[in-house]
């Protein structure tokens, strides 16, 4: 018998973002059901191995986290983590696509072969873990399967040394748009997650000045102002999405079923689905 539980892959769980979200997957709210979660994860720092103890039950009505270490981009790994949802649980119901990251470069001046290999973490593992997971997705007790891809501001901005991380959340939205018209038994959204307080902002401040110029000052100024997004609120949208969103709800701008066209949306205006 499937876990009457929802299962929930997430990628990029390690830190930042991506722990946030799976902690409240595991604990809940009074806006999310709690949810079991199978995370991919290249390492397990304490943090992560303390909730993967804390949450180590077997009963179907306690959630419980599985951490498989690996390469997101590794079809073995995906596999994997695939298998032990299913084997675990019994069904998967959703992913939540994490995984990202930045290496600053000016095109021209940018190594092709590091350009490659962002685009695959950034871009071709999300086909690499939907390869392995669709067949369950579809085939959700929920009736409905969710895709979740968390993307950024520079799908639709333009940032100096950023290149390949431009052009992967960008194709993200667009394989995002595609998947809802292929997928009709999936619900699928790329969200913005607005600037978090996380490691990669870190390494922005640190070492981003000299292929960003001027554009730097932005991310200065924002940690500077206090202005940076405690983890904890988009990953209540994110992980809210994966549990209750549908193909109908919620509604983009124009009345339409966001889950249904894989639309590009806000995290501050998702707000039936924001922490309490």
């Amino acid at each position: 018998m499937p876990s009457s539980l929802p299962v929930v892959l997430l990628t990029g769980a390690s830190r930042g973002l991506g722990l946030a979200t799976a902690t409240l997957l595991l604990r809940g709210t009074s806006r999310l059901p709690r949810a079991h979660v199978v995370a991919i994860s290249r390492s397990k720092p304490d943090e992560l191995a303390a909730l993967e103890k804390e949450y180590s039950g077997s009963s179907d009505d306690s959630p419980a986290l599985l951490v498989v270490q690996g390469d997101v981009t590794d079809a073995k790994t995906n596999q994997k983590a695939v298998d032990g949802a299913v084997e675990k649980w019994g069904r998967l119901d959703a992913l939540i696509l994490n995984a990202g990251v930045v290496k600053f470069a000016r095109l021209a001046d940018a190594d092709p072969a590091s350009f490659a290999e962002q685009l695959n973490i950034n871009l071709v593992s999300l086909v690499t873990t939907l390869h392995a997971a669709a067949p369950h997705l579809r085939e959700s007790p929920s009736g409905t399967g969710k895709v979740v891809l968390v993307s950024s501001g520079a799908a639709v901005g333009q940032y100096a040394g950023w290149g390949p991380y431009c052009a992967g959340k960008a194709g993200m939205n667009a394989l995002a748009r595609v998947l809802a018209v292929e997928e009709p038994k999936l619900a699928v959204w790329a969200v913005r997650p607005g600037v978090v307080a996380t490691d990669m902002q870190a390494d922005i401040r640190a070492n981003g000045a000299e292929s960003m110029g001027e554009q730097h000052s932005k991310f200065i100024k924002l940690h500077a102002d206090n202005q940076l997004l405690a983890p904890e609120d988009p990953g209540h949208v994110l992980a809210a999405l994966a549990v209750r969103g549908t193909r109908d709800e919620p509604k983009d701008k124009e009345g339409k079923g966001a889950g249904s066209i894989g639309a590009f949306l806000d995290w501050s205006e998702l707000s039936d689905y924001r922490r309490p």
